[in-house]
């Protein structure tokens, strides 16, 4: 988010809290595996429940050759394998089969998914790739990298070991997942939330057989997720269920419910005593992936294929080029101060409580006019999504697009949700919070968040051609895009040349290379948090404390460098892409380079290559 509800679901009632780009954090879907012989590998689809499933793995033509034919099946045994595999993942993505699920975690379940993985991974290996045909060429490629991701996962980086935030993620979204959109009536849903109550004493058991070598930075973290959990539990999700009519559902279902979620409350209370007395004590471990694993995690998640060395130096180069377009914007305003100063300044200039919705659905409106005006894509539609204050119960994220998962048919609408003050806050608290929302930091916001960032790609969603491509999307893609036309917006004229509107785009840019820093400089070259803070501060222009704040983001979530990569490697795409059409004699234009790129759902070094037939150049350098 910036935040898109397609392939992950975000922590919003937790408490992580990441103050500058709190609504930005999305969390990938928890990937398990199993020890299964290559036999029991090929019986786990035809088991597996059909309802809710999507009918094909492409929606482009037949498959032309026996290659494509033997593709689409493993393709479609595949999908049906993952659904059942991760349950809450296919919830999140519109798919209701397995509502009622949650994901076994115990070593002795990881042990057999990894085994089925290896089966799966073994199989594709065989296919006869230099046969296939059209969407396959690249969809055979898209998956292997996404069962390898996984195996990485378990394999080398072994989250389900380090990281005490995947078992509090799996409880709290595989609730949250069923309450927060109303895609069945409210009464299937909690019958669905009562089964998964059921599964949560595993979930906590499992955390307490597995979990080892914790980092500390995630180990605090963790601690505070947990408690934001019991909240959520205690409050939010009843409050949630209230809203959507759970008072007109049978009395005694009500009561078993209540019953249900009492016991689930009290256990994860429990979780989060033997976390302050057992797991935070003893939280000494690594949390850095190293360099040869950071290279590796990047290849796989985000088809991105440099060395840690080229990785630092790129983004050297491009702070140093955006910085110095600050210090000229920043001129452009009051010459006499500093950058910082001057963008300091800027924040203090935004909505009141009263006139932040308002204000965000008006710039909405002006994004949606902007770009149909100039030209700079289709519009597949004249929907607008429904500008709202976050939910009460959701209220831990600044800005936030909700969207449904694009297998979904009944809870399709969009909410571009904006977190207001709140009635207790002290005035002070109101004017900090606020200043996140300064004007041109709303404008983007609202350009990142609905038009033409991630409410645009929900829009383009149904013409995306494959399965494949829609469950298996990469953050530098999704982000990528949405950070992209922060830029390309203002590029084009957004906000009449206003050199403030310029500097909120530098700046988020500038926070963004400022996390490609930390995440490469702490897990790559092993730099301290603390150090790497320090740098943050002066890449982002950011306050000390925020800075700290978005640096531990980043002991997790080493490769949150995808906002700014993905946004590098589409710039260098369009420059690439019109180059070679004029190279052809052909004309170059916004809309059909942003047109076909979205209808692709392609990662940026694929889209290359269906733009642009034999490119062998890189997608980034």
């Amino acid at each position: 988010m910036d935040g898109r509800g397609v392939s992950y679901a975000s922590l919003h009632f937790t408490a992580r809290v990441f103050p500058v780009a709190q609504g930005e954090w999305r969390l990938r879907a928890v990937n398990l595996r199993s020890l299964l012989s290559c036999a029991a590998l090929l019986l786990v689809p035809a088991c597996a429940p059909r309802t809710g499933v999507v009918p094909a793995a492409s929606s482009s033509a037949m498959a032309s050759t026996p290659a494509d034919a033997e593709y689409t099946r493993f393709a479609r045994e595949y999908l049906d394998w993952y659904y059942a595999a991760h349950p809450i993942r296919s919830t999140n993505l519109g798919l209701h089969a397995y509502d009622a699920r949650l994901p076994e975690l115990s070593a002795e379940a990881i042990q057999r998914k990894t085994g089925v993985l290896n089966g799966w991974l073994a199989r594709l290996e065989r296919l006869d790739r230099a046969a296939l045909t059209g969407d396959a060429v690249f969809d055979v490629r898209i998956l292997e990298n996404a069962i390898r991701a996984e195996l990485f996962e378990l394999e080398e980086s072994r989250d389900w070991q380090r990281d005490p935030m995947l078992y509090t993620r799996t409880i709290a979204t595989g609730l949250s997942s069923l309450s927060e959109r109303e895609f069945a009536p409210v009464e299937e849903r909690v019958r669905s939330l009562m089964a998964r109550m059921e599964g949560i004493g595993s979930v906590v058991a499992a955390a307490k057989a597995n979990l080892r070598d914790v980092p500390r930075p995630w180990a605090e973290q963790a601690l505070l997720d947990a408690r934001g959990t019991v909240g959520f539990l205690r409050a939010d999700l009843p409050k949630a269920l209230e809203a959507q009519g759970l008072g007109q559902v049978d009395a005694a279902l009500r009561r078993s419910f209540s019953a249900a979620l009492a016991r689930t409350t009290a256990e994860v209370e429990g979780f989060v005593r033997w976390q302050e007395k057992e797991l935070l004590p003893k939280a000494k471990g690594d949390f850095r992936l190293g360099r040869e694993r950071f290279e590796k995690k990047l290849a796989l998640e985000e088809h991105v294929a440099l060395t840690v060395e080229q990785l630092r130096d790129i983004n050297e180069r491009t702070i140093r080029e955006y910085q110095a377009k600050v210090a000229a914007e920043a001129a452009r305003v009051d010459a006499s101060k500093p950058p910082g100063e001057v963008m300091d300044a800027l924040v203090h200039d935004h909505p009141s409580a009263e006139e932040l919705i308002p204000t965000a659905r008006k710039q909405l409106e002006e994004c949606q006019r902007f770009v149909r005006e100039r030209g700079l894509l289709t519009l597949p539609s004249e929907r607008l999504p429904t500008v709202r204050e976050t939910p009460a119960y959701s209220r831990i994220g600044f800005a936030s697009m909700d969207t449904p998962g694009p297998f979904e048919t009944r809870a399709t609408e969009a909410f571009y949700n904006i977190t207001n003050v709140e009635p207790g806050w002290t005035e002070e608290q109101k004017a900090q919070h606020l200043t996140y929302f300064n004007r041109a930091g709303l404008l983007g916001i609202t350009v990142h968040e609905g038009i033409p960032g991630h409410f645009v790609q929900l829009l383009y969603g149904a013409q995306i051609p494959t399965e494949v491509r829609k469950v298996f999307t990469p953050a530098s893609l999704v982000e990528g895009w949405a950070h992209y036309v922060e830029q390309m917006m203002v590029d084009e004229g957004f906000g009449g040349g206003d050199p403030s509107v310029r500097l909120g785009q530098l700046r988020r840019a500038l926070q963004r290379h400022a996390r490609w820093h930390a995440g490469l400089a702490m897990h790559a070259f092993g730099e301290s948090v603390e150090g790497a803070a320090k740098r943050y501060v002066e890449i982002a222009y950011f306050e000390p404390f925020p800075a700290l704040r978005e640096v531990q983001r980043g002991t997790f979530n080493p490769t949150y460098l995808y906002y700014a990569l993905g946004r590098m490697q589409i710039l260098k795409l369009r420059e690439d892409y019109k180059r070679y059409l004029e190279a052809r004699g052909q004309t170059f234009t916004l809309r059909d380079f942003h047109d076909r790129f979205l209808k692709l759902g392609l990662p940026v070094s694929l889209a290359r290559q269906a733009l642009m037939p034999g490119d062998t150049g890189a997608s980034l350098e």
